[in-house]
């Protein structure tokens, strides 16, 4: 059997940061043009929730970042840039203060309560229950913080975070699939517990702000890798910038039509087996990122590609685009469903009914999943190019991971997995889509490097499942983004 490809190499994507600005890394564009959603002379206020240690090692850490650091790594500049600190050539053009009075004191006696309670899931629960109550008094004081830091001591850390709950840039490559009960993870328990405080959340290690900091040997058995002094103020301030409720930068607004990116994916219920449970989110090209969950899904075999009956996919998809309406006042003039799993028949027209309903005019339709049997190698060490597609007859492959000019090197650990795209319904070539599935890796407000694996749709589909997970349908849905971060 003879096979017939196209390969091509799409160009790194630019992204579009204050006053029109363009680049295609992060980094840069915010040093020369800012944020997208600068406030000259603003002040983001941040809340911190630790021990006394935690809490002035924070507090301090901002400090520093305040003066600049320098990188560790000189031979790839560019991969690895000095952090120019929030005075001059502050790349998010405001201030980040840690007022005393939004910091809230863990005592020691409560830390060594937990630390003493045998049972795993016991001392998780507990952690959780403990930082929320701290962080709810926190929000009642007199300084309300735009986002709380949640500064966990080592030996908590070692006690209530596995090495299952760590989440890391190669989060990205998680199997959406794993089957049965899992050990409770701290950090999806924290989070879901989270979304009924008024303000987002983020957590910090001391390996952010103190440089001498050691994993314990239950840690160092993960891959979880300690970034450099100048990476870590990159990617958490970035973080923290937007989690205020700023836009760091966007996708460059194309001549054609509004868009907006709706991706599906399912998530296993707690109990690990049988029920699987759908959640969209919505994405524009502003990065403004809304969430919604959906209805139990089905499988066509046990534990296998999930999908939504007709009428749940058809609310759904309807639902989301009402809730676009709400945000933007209009509707988009085309839609693109970025799904986990194969499309069924039945499922796709209940998409179809209400995006007909909703008088959407254009509509792609694309599932898109990691591996499959076709792997690039070029001459030399290095994998193939960031960027790199492959058209086998109507499906493509996709490498939003692999070696990248601009860094000049690979910077990854192992063999990168290709995107396999396979159109199902489309009004748009599958290379467009390509190219716009290459951008939406690089919406990830997590990090500042932009050689992600997936497309934020399918990203979020992962964060979001894995801490609805903790949620039940009785409680009240949080629609905004940031919160699941």
């Amino acid at each position: 059997m003879t096979f017939t490809f196209e390969t091509r190499c799409i160009p790194e994507p630019d992204l579009e940061f204050g006053d029109g600005g363009l680049f295609l890394d992060p980094r840069v564009g915010l040093m020369r043009h800012g944020p997208l959603q600068p406030k000259p002379g603003d002040l983001i206020r941040i809340g911190v929730v630790g021990t006394s240690d935690t809490v002035d090692g924070f507090a301090k850490y901002i400090d520093r970042a305040m003066q600049g650091i320098p990188s560790d790594n000189e031979k790839l500049g560019n991969l690895h840039p000095d952090f120019p600190g929030l005075g001059n050539q502050n790349p998010f053009r405001c201030r980040f203060e840690v007022p005393r009075e939004a910091c809230q004191t863990v005592l020691q006696s409560e830390i060594k309560r937990i630390v003493a309670i045998r049972n795993h899931e016991e001392a998780v629960r507990a952690a959780v229950d403990l930082l929320i109550a701290q962080a709810r008094i926190l929000l009642e004081g007199t300084s309300r913080p735009e986002v709380i830091v949640i500064a966990l001591p080592k030996v908590l850390i070692e006690k209530v975070v596995n090495a299952r709950s760590i989440v890391s840039e190669d989060d990205d490559d998680d199997d959406e699939e794993e089957a049965g009960p899992t050990e409770l993870n701290f950090r999806d328990l924290f989070k879901a517990k989270a979304l009924s405080l008024s303000v987002p959340t983020q957590i910090a290690w001391p390996s952010v702000w103190d440089d001498a900091f050691k994993l314990s040997r239950k840690m160092k058995t993960t891959e979880r890798k300690v970034q450099g002094p100048a990476t870590r103020a990159w990617n958490l301030l970035n973080a923290i910038f937007y989690k205020a409720g700023r836009v760091p930068w966007r996708l460059p607004k194309s001549d054609g039509y509004e868009t907006c990116y709706l991706g599906i994916g399912f998530y296993r219920d707690l109990d690990g087996h049988r029920l699987w449970t759908s959640t969209a989110q919505m994405f524009d090209e502003r990065g403004k990122g809304l969430i919604l969950r959906g209805a139990r899904a089905r499988t066509d075999r046990p534990g296998k590609h999930p999908y939504l009956a007709r009428a749940d996919a058809c609310d759904l998809v309807k639902r989301s685009l009402e809730t676009y309406f709400e945000h933007h006042r209009t509707m988009p003039a085309r839609i693109v469903i970025l799904k986990t799993s194969r499309f069924e028949n039945s499922e796709s027209r209940g998409f179809a009914e209400a995006i007909e309903e909703m008088r959407v005019a254009m509509t792609d339709m694309v599932w898109v999943s990691e591996g499959g049997h076709v792997a690039l190698f070029r001459e030399g060490d290095y994998p193939a190019l960031r960027g790199s597609f492959v058209r086998i007859g109507n499906d493509g492959i996709l490498y939003t991971r692999g070696s990248v000019p601009y860094y000049g090197t690979y910077p990854g650990a192992r063999m990168p997995n290709a995107l396999q795209l396979r159109p199902y319904e489309c009004e748009t070539s599958l290379d467009e889509i390509a190219t716009e599935i290459l951008a939406l890796t690089k919406m990830n407000w997590n990090s500042t490097q932009f050689d992600h694996a997936l497309p934020i749709p399918i990203r979020a589909a992962r964060e979001v499942g894995r801490v609805l997970k903790h949620v039940s349908y009785a409680e009240r849905d949080q629609p905004d983004f940031r919160y699941y971060m």
